[in-house]
């Protein structure tokens, strides 16, 4: 356990080491849904394409380990790279942005994206989308984009709740699913109170941002937020999604947690490696020498490495999460309208620099009342309630906490709240927007209106 904790520790150092003392940067992870003229997902054919075609306007090719395969593109950033990629479906785009200090330069990182895409989009008759999920095409194996990230999640989470055996297996429904993720920077020892603020306030945040109920082609009569939704359905027990069952006390109580944790795989030699035999990632960590199942399904012996804890990281699913790249990950939101691709930023951005205060809004409320303020808003948005608990007032405090957090900044950055705040003035999220526009024109007139 020790070795777990001096790493993270280790590897906050040098993540801080690479900036000022006094900067924080932010960076998106925007993910769209990739559907042709009639709301389907692409075909695997674009995709490929698009990969071309960011490789002739000056990107890099990125490649496969396991595969050899281009399966994106990168260019540089003033400190990391802006990577262009797919997720777990070939048909949902995940664009990682590089980091920058502030939200103008976001801003413009996006505008700078849309403008890249849109001739590519024009002539290949595509859309993306700003909106969570594929709207028209149901999840399926078929839709899985085969690389060595996604090669290990059949072999070691192989259920068959949601997805029936001809379609694949439950990790699929992640196949069609779209969200705004986003990282700051912290330091140590803010580390675990932003990680507890972001995941307590996960549910005033889906009730200002659910936008994934139109999917298989029909509004879904019981959820607004369908994509959080998936988390649930796919690993319902086990502590490992969604909001944690307790706020972590410290830094050290996090690394207990997550070592407590089934690991899942590993990678040796650009090849993942399945762990079945194991209790805890700690029980496999403390072990001399490990054994797995390779691609070929052949048992594999091997010594545990320090990377494997950074790649632990990613096997587990919080709302905000600790990121193998030692910032603090926001997880819990649908990707947002064309206008509004910011807005998840600005209020990630502005709840950090008002932690103080955050943690005093929280602390007004029991900690299992937040985790089902997540399922009330998934169903209803920001009119759901727990008991006489509301979403909405609680929404409301979350962006004025927000908006003192990015004023403080004194940039200008509270601007990006306004369509949060339009939304909670009018207690409505994206997600009723959507099935307005599908009753009044169908899926023609949802894609016209947020293609990016």
């Amino acid at each position: 356990m020790n070795k777990i904790y001096n790493h993270v520790v280790e590897g906050f150092e040098s993540a801080l080491a690479s900036k000022s003392a006094d900067e924080r940067r932010i960076g998106a992870e925007l993910k769209f849904p990739l559907v042709d003229h009639g709301g389907n997902a692409a075909s695997f054919e674009t995709v490929c394409q698009l990969w071309n075609y960011l490789v002739c306007h000056g990107w890099r090719p990125v490649l496969d380990p396991m595969t050899k395969r281009i399966v994106g593109a990168r260019k540089r950033g003033p400190h990391n790279d802006t990577i262009a990629g797919c997720e777990t479906g070939y048909c949902k785009m995940e664009f990682s942005l590089a980091h920058v200090p502030n939200l103008f330069e976001l801003e413009q990182q996006v505008q700078q994206l849309r403008a890249e895409l849109e001739p590519f989009c024009e002539d290949g008759g595509v859309h993306m989308l700003g909106y969570g999920i594929q709207p028209m095409t149901p999840p399926t194996k078929k839709l899985m984009m085969k690389k060595r990230r996604t090669s290990p999640w059949s072999k070691a989470f192989g259920t068959n709740r949601h997805i029936s055996k001809a379609d694949g297996h439950d990790i699929h429904l992640f196949t069609i699913n779209a969200a705004s993720h986003v990282h700051v920077s912290v330091s140590l020892e803010e580390a675990v109170d932003v990680i507890n603020v972001l995941n307590g306030f996960s549910g005033a945040q889906i009730a200002l941002t659910a936008n994934s109920n139109i999917w298989r082609g029909r509004i879904d009569p019981n959820y607004k937020c369908v994509a959080e939704k998936f988390w649930d359905w796919w690993m319902p027990e086990g502590n490992r999604v969604g909001v944690p069952t307790k706020p972590f006390e410290d830094l050290k109580d996090y690394c207990q947690t997550i070592a407590e944790l089934r690991p899942v795989y590993v990678n040796r030699a650009g090849r993942p490696i399945v762990l079945k035999g194991y209790r805890t990632f700690a029980e496999y960590f403390r072990t001399g020498r490990a054994v797995g199942i390779d691609p070929q399904g052949k048992e594999v012996s091997f010594v545990p490495e320090k990377d494997d804890i950074d790649l632990h990281s990613t096997c587990y699913w919080y709302n905000a999460r600790l990121s193998r790249y030692y910032t603090v990950e926001n997880r819990v939101n649908d990707q947002q309208p064309p206008h509004a691709l910011v807005c998840i930023a600005a209020l990630t951005l502005g709840l950090v620099s008002a932690l103080d205060e955050a943690k005093r809004e929280l602390g007004r409320y029991d900690w299992q009342t937040l985790r089902a303020a997540r399922e009330a808003a998934c169903r209803d948005g920001p009119s759901g309630n727990v008991g006489e608990f509301r979403l909405d007032g609680l929404a409301v405090r979350m962006l004025r906490i927000a908006r003192r957090g990015l004023q403080g900044r004194g940039l200008g950055e509270e601007r990006f709240l306004k369509p949060l705040e339009t939304r909670a003035g009018k207690v409505r999220c994206p997600a009723d927007q959507a099935s307005s526009l599908f009753r009044n024109g169908g899926i023609q007139n949802l894609l016209r209106t947020w293609k990016i």
